[in-house]
């Protein structure tokens, strides 16, 4: 069973952002791209060894009856008591893994994944261990995961996911395109595949080759809120507003009770405004891709923007203000405010986020921009 939504990265964690060099990062492993193996099977539906390994204990039918209704919360607390009774239970502690990892605490999923392969090595004791570390901003340990978890699994799809995750952070898109491409190729009909490749395409400006990924993906899933934004970037990109405006207010049709999801297509929507010259229109969908999502950085800076734009800077300064209370790190939040600070007449705060802006400026130069695919 696959856990509903993506993971979400562990707080106050970031990537490295440079990979070092391994067999990994300059060509994969031969086997890594062996053909022949059947499709994988992802998280609680099953779990995959060697060959040569016994098989893994059953999963308790209680257990499985919460996770296949979701109930993760139930379930992790079921898991535990089951790992009081029989605490050489591996597979229990891969699932707390998972659990784990997909609830954001990361931390704690490493442990789980570390406790499991002491136990018993196998490719989703590893896959947890990857994704830990992956969120945990060590992209280095998590290919090493990768890389002995396919050489157990080389055609396992999640590994190559999870790839092109790691390798999208440390900003080398086009490795992150191969992996997302050959996990497509081992499973061709899951659409978050096709819509991750078609997110890597679209950073690395191959327009075309993306909207037609990205349709692919909606041909499998047409009723997904993100497939169809991202289809709206591309298009916008191929100088066609009128499509993309129309993708974007299908993706928010689709958003039904999911407020957070439709973040995505508002600040989209601010973003298509902004560039028509309707500055009101623009803060208008700014203003409800925050009550939709208001712990997104970006999105209280690019409404303090808007509203610097129509001369209201005390707006702006509180709309940055938030932005950087929420995500320090970007050189181009601290530049914004201190013009805002400027036509404020605050002098002693310019100097200061000027400082701030230039030392992360170079920080930025010297690495690559990573990029998030899971959670825009």
């Amino acid at each position: 069973m696959v856990l509903e939504g993506p993971a979400r990265a562990c707080p106050g964690t970031a990537p490295s952002g440079t990979l070092s060099p391994s067999s990994m990062l300059r060509e994969p492993r031969p086997a890594f791209f062996a053909r022949g193996m059947p499709a994988f099977c992802f998280l609680f539906s099953c779990l995959v060894t060697a060959a040569a390994q016994p098989p893994p204990a059953r999963i308790p039918e209680d257990i499985q009856a919460l996770l296949d209704a979701r109930r993760y919360s139930e379930a992790e607390q079921a898991i535990a008591s089951q790992l009081q009774r029989t605490p050489d239970w591996d597979v229990g502690h891969v699932l707390l893994g998972q659990i784990a990892n997909q609830a954001g605490r990361c931390a704690q999923a490493e442990q789980s994944g570390r406790a499991a392969i002491r136990l018993r090595e196998s490719v989703d004791g590893f896959t947890v261990l990857a994704v830990a570390a992956m969120h945990l901003g060590k992209l280095n340990e998590s290919i090493e995961w990768l890389e002995k978890a396919a050489n157990r699994r080389p055609d396992y799809a999640e590994i190559y996911r999870v790839l092109g995750l790691d390798y999208a952070l440390g900003g080398n898109l086009v490795e992150s395109e191969k992996a997302f491409r050959r996990a497509a190729e081992l499973e061709a009909q899951n659409w978050e595949l096709h819509y991750l490749r078609g997110r890597a395409l679209y950073e690395l400006r191959l327009f075309q080759d993306s909207e037609k990924v990205l349709r692919r993906a909606l041909e499998l899933k047409p009723d997904s809120t993100r497939v169809w934004t991202a289809l709206g970037q591309t298009q916008e990109s191929l100088y066609d507003p009128s499509a993309a405006e129309e993708s974007y207010r299908k993706a928010l049709g689709l958003c039904g009770s999911a407020a957070r999801e439709c973040a995505w297509p508002l600040m989209q929507l601010g973003f298509l405004a902004s560039r028509r010259k309707s500055m009101p229109v623009a803060e208008e969908f700014f203003r409800q891709a925050i009550a939709a999502r208001p712990d997104w950085a970006k999105l209280h800076f690019y409404l303090g923007k808007t509203l610097a734009s129509r001369g209201d800077f005390h707006g702006a300064r509180a709309e940055m203000e938030i932005a950087l209370r929420l995500d320090e790190s970007k050189s181009e939040y601290h530049y914004q405010l201190a013009q805002v600070y400027k036509r404020l007449g605050e002098s002693h705060k310019v100097a200061q986020h000027m400082a701030r802006y230039q030392a992360l400026g170079e920080l930025e130069r010297k690495k690559k921009a990573s990029a998030e695919f899971v959670s825009p």
